[in-house]
């Protein structure tokens, strides 16, 4: 810290460490890598997958406390209702969050278009998507949740059905229905969801719709993930190959003996800080290195070189 004597301004100087400056350019570069980009979009993907599967989850095991159950309609209380109306709205919502975010991955990871390897991968999400959401009853679900929000919160109704034969053991069925014709009032349907509503009796039950559209929606999932990740597999191995590195090279320099992490205060007999640095960098050295000079293979068979911007860690810092 300096003073200035005229003007008697106090002037803080802030040092900063080669080894400090060092990691946040090692940082900066990791966090500008396509493969950074890549896993945070896939983090998100993962995060809207788990709110659609929690929400389904929350919204089947309170389906199937009625539908599975011994319990009369009669006896069934109002909050049952209003909460199956809740969680049906919470899960239709994250069916659309869901497909959002698949939407945002592929436009990060193919931002061009016209990229044959964008289109490619289109052609085969096409026809998965196609299969999964373009199903007249997929159709039905998807606009169930613009009904709910533009329109209305549609009520299931709840019904118990019991029947006997003669010698046979009495047999009761819980439904939750929905009215197809109160569902028809609104006109924004569509045809493929109009058209699945027109095929279905005036009161219909809406449990195995949603237990087939769960189904779906999680194999379409799981598609959708391994084949982002095959398909972008060289910028994350390069991300994490980095980063490893940078971690291994952290090791090196932080020079944290083990016996300190562990908390005693004197080293461990026969325990010598040379030898102990040298093992951390043989880790590092055995671990290899991402850079600096990387070779492709074009789609003609010819070798090319280029320089990866990852350049060589200092020795000492």
């Amino acid at each position: 810290m300096t003073s200035d004597p005229d003007d008697d301004v106090t002037v803080e100087e802030v040092y900063e460490s080669p080894f400090g400056i060092e990691m946040e350019r090692r940082k900066a570069h990791i966090e500008a890598l396509p493969g950074a980009q890549f896993k945070e979009d896939l983090e998100a993907l993962n995060r809207a997958s788990y709110v659609f599967g929690t929400n389904g989850q929350e919204l089947a095991a309170h389906v199937w406390k009625f539908v599975n159950s011994q319990m009369n309609v009669q006896n069934v209380d109002d909050q049952y209702v209003n909460e199956l109306v809740r969680r049906l709205h919470n899960y239709l919502t994250s069916v659309s969050s869901l497909i959002d975010a698949q939407r945002v991955v592929v436009r990060h990871c193919w931002p061009n278009k016209q990229d044959p390897e964008r289109l490619n991968f289109q052609q085969e999400y096409d026809t998965q998507r196609k299969s999964t959401f373009e199903t007249d009853e997929a159709a039905f679900v998807t606009k169930l949740r613009n009904y709910c929000t533009h329109y209305a919160i549609p009520l299931p109704r709840l019904g118990t059905t019991i029947s006997h034969s003669q010698g046979g053991p009495v047999i009761q069925v819980n439904t939750l229905q929905l009215d197809r014709d109160r569902l028809l009032r609104w006109d924004g349907w569509g045809e493929p969801a109009k058209r699945y509503l027109g095929l279905q009796p005036d009161k219909f039950d809406l449990a195995p719709t949603i237990e087939r559209y769960m189904a779906a929606t999680r194999k379409f999932y799981e598609w959708f993930w391994n084949e982002v990740n095959q398909r972008n597999r060289a910028i994350r191995d390069e991300m994490q190959q980095k980063s490893e590195e940078l971690y291994l090279w952290y090791e090196e320099c932080d020079f944290t003996p083990e016996w300190i992490r562990n908390g005693l205060d004197t080293a461990p007999p026969g325990w010598r800080a040379g030898r102990d640095r040298a093992e951390r960098r043989a880790m590092r050295f055995a671990k290899g290195t991402r850079g600096y000079v990387t070779h492709t293979v074009t789609r003609d068979g010819v070798i090319e070189m280029r320089e990866d911007p990852w350049w060589p860690f200092p020795d000492r810092m």
